[in-house]
């Protein structure tokens, strides 16, 4: 086995905007897997680290050489080669000259796939030494990564996401010479700028396992997930000091770890009086405006203080502290400013506005939006026994914080806003909270809203927006969306999901094309077809979400898929027996069956006394049974009984035999079987 050595490779560059970091770094770990793949070069292992200014990358295991490749050519038969006596023909010269060998190195063997013995020449190729294969392919595979904003600078033509300053390679502790855009390649690198004004030469790494410690002694923290977990463990400890907890926010998390060298967090206040702010108003004026996280206590209310995460160990004479109190007070002087000013006009009074805020081109305004919204919730609240004018109010109300100042300012707020300020209007609980819950779930993972009339009023505004576009032919395909239909349709799936509602995904689109009218352009069979689809397809994902087995899941839909209770406890019942053996034995008589009835049309009644064979009449006494099942778990406990039944009626009985009437009897028996079978599932899917 040949020897192993790690390479390290270290671009050192002005600071590099967060959003391309990972992507950067994942691109060039891959690029460079292909190409040592290409090279024969084994990798044991990749691993890649980025700070702001660094995108860092280690492979480990990399043969020190390129091994050794053989290969074969052959040429023409040997008596065109060679004559009698062996000797050389013109023939047999050339083709050992065109492979740069003696002709003493010429053998006749019969190759696979000829007839006769020709030419074979073995090539050996000596693999080259790693370094030299390195010092050819990074700056091509520098050069190479995908940059969506690339630029220049200076005269230099080299386009790369920020000007690299410094470039540390080191195959094992030998340099790797090779240069990019005039930066050549050594064993040095460079700490934080604040390390630096103190100590003016660059940090030597004399060995790759003493990277991250020589960086860190330089005020740099190479690992991102190292940086993300002190920042975590620092806001924890400074949120207990003042009896509170972290307000969680994941993106915000990765977003402080990629945009620090050395975190450290520091804890602010800011003034009592705007905890008058709906809690959401400050998070998310803290989040966008200062980068800074909220406090809050046991019970979800927000403390007046904030964390913020700074790019240094330290903070002389608090000025880290006191500079982001300082920005953030003016910031939330901002938002109590909005806040103020959109209560001067009552919630409804910007209803009329919505006339001219287009919410899609062949669709409408807003406003007409908001009234189709209103016919389909005022509908859903009446069948399912709710206040449809709560419902009607909502409906009114829920986009009208689109022309209020702090929706402008936090697009992410809206309908957020809607409620807080039909809150403060004294508006009923119900109507105001769902509004503020109408835009939910806004994620895969993310809860659907906590009342019935959110949940009404949330799937209102989903079906509209996804029945409209279906409508006039805006369907998804392939990885487009971009009105994320795809999200709309499962929000409404996990509505109907997990709040247990019998009302039929395709019954809800005949609600939202009568509110649509005439804005609908496509033939209505087209839509509604579409329509079925594409609901089935979210239905199909939720069952997998669920965790239902892919035997449960094949079998169950075909079934029946529109009423969701009725699945969910199918797949319920299912999952109890999915580890039962019999059913795979039921499976593959509930084959038998489908395929013994096709062609043929049985009647749904049969007399049982006219059976003959015990076998086919005990099996008629347990079709009576499963019929009188009164929920799925009885049915499938009887169905387990049925499978030995099942196995000895087949083995027994003659199903297509010559007495019409017996014939007739037994097809009616096996019809009526899989009529039972099917009030479950499919299975002659179950496999």
């Amino acid at each position: 086995m040949s020897d192993t050595k790690t390479l390290l490779l270290e671009l050192h560059c002005e600071e590099i905007p967060a959003r391309f970091l990972k992507p950067l770094s994942v691109e060039f770990a891959e690029s460079f897997a292909k190409w040592s793949e290409s090279e024969k070069l084994d990798i044991f292992g990749i691993l890649f680290h980025f700070s702001p200014r660094k995108l860092s990358w280690r492979f480990t295991g990399l043969p020190t050489a390129q091994p050794d490749q053989t290969e074969t050519q052959v040429g023409p038969p040997q008596r065109m080669c060679a004559d009698e006596k062996g000797a050389p023909t013109v023939q047999g010269l050339k083709f050992a000259e065109k492979w740069g060998v003696d002709f003493s190195a010429v053998k006749f063997e019969q190759p696979t796939g000829k007839k006769e013995p020709c030419a074979v020449v073995t090539l050996t190729k000596r693999g080259q030494p790693t370094p030299t294969l390195l010092s050819e392919a990074l700056p091509k595979l520098i050069a190479g990564l995908h940059v969506p904003k690339a630029m220049r600078w200076g005269v230099s033509e080299f386009q790369f996401v920020r000007p690299i300053r410094n470039i540390l390679c080191l195959f094992g502790n030998e340099v790797v010479p090779f240069e990019v855009d005039g930066v050549k390649t050594s064993r040095n690198t460079w700490g934080h700028r604040l390390h630096h004004m103190k100590h003016a030469d660059p940090i030597v790494i004399s060995n790759i396992e003493s990277y991250e410690v020589e960086l860190e002694k330089a005020g740099v923290v190479v690992s991102f997930d190292v940086r993300q977990q002190r920042i975590t463990e620092d806001m924890k400890k400074l949120a207990g000091e003042v009896g509170g907890q972290v307000v969680e926010d994941e993106e915000l998390l990765s977003t402080l770890a990629e945009i620090v060298e050395f975190p450290r967090v520091v804890r602010g206040q800011f003034p009592q009086e705007f905890m008058a702010l709906p809690k959401e108003v400050l998070v998310t004026s803290l989040k966008e405006h200062q980068k800074s996280f909220c406090i809050e206590n046991e019970k979800g209310e927000l403390l007046p203080f904030f964390l913020a995460a700074a790019n240094r160990p330290d903070d002389p004479e608090g000025f880290i502290k006191s500079g982001n109190e300082w920005v953030l007070k003016a910031r939330l002087y901002d938002a109590r400013f909005f806040f103020e000013e959109d209560l001067r006009t009552p919630l409804i009074g910007r209803l009329d506005s919505l006339t001219h805020l287009t919410f899609h081109r062949e669709l409408g305004s807003y406003f007409e939006k908001t009234e189709r919204i209103g016919a389909i919730a005022v509908e859903l609240a009446k069948r399912l026994g709710l206040n449809a004018e709560h419902a009607g109010v909502a409906a009114r109300n829920c986009k009208c914080d689109l022309r209020t100042l702090m929706v402008g300012e936090f697009p992410e707020l809206q309908g957020v806003m809607g409620g807080e300020y039909l809150r403060h209007e004294k508006a009923p609980e119900a109507v105001w909270k769902a509004v503020k819950e109408h835009y939910q779930p806004i994620a895969a993972e993310a809860p659907i809203p906590g009342t019935d009339l959110g949940c009404v009023l949330a799937i209102a505004d989903k079906l509209d927006t996804l029945v409209g576009c279906f409508a006039i032919g805006q369907i998804p395909s392939g990885s487009k969306d971009p009105l994320a239909l795809r999200r709309a349709g499962a929000g409404i799936i996990r509505i109907l999901w997990e709040k247990g509602w019998t009302l039929s995904p395709m019954e809800l689109c005949r609600m939202a094309m009568k509110a649509l009218g005439v804005r609908a352009t496509k033939p209505e069979s087209d839509t509604f077809e579409a329509l079925d689809s594409f609901f089935r397809d979210r239905v199909t994902y939720q069952l997998e979400v669920a965790g239902y087995a892919g035997a449960v899941r094949r079998s169950a839909l075909p079934v029946g898929w529109t009423n969701l209770v009725d699945l969910k406890a199918r797949c319920e019942a299912l999952s109890s027996f999915a580890e039962d053996q019999r059913f795979a034995s039921l499976a593959q008589s509930a084959k038998r069956i489908a395929n013994i009835l096709k062609d043929e049309v049985p009647a749904d009644v049969f007399d049982a006394s006219k059976l003959q064979e015990s076998e086919e009449k005990s099996l008629a006494e347990h079709l009576a049974r499963m019929e009188a099942a009164s929920n799925h778990g009885a049915l499938l406990a009887d169905l387990a009984e049925l499978a030995q039944p099942l196995e000895a009626f087949f083995t027994a009985v003659m199903v297509k035999c010559d007495d019409p009437m017996l014939r007739n009897t037994r097809l009616s028996l096996l019809h009526r079987l899989r009529k039972s079978f099917l009030r479950v599932a499919d299975f002659s899917l179950w496999q």
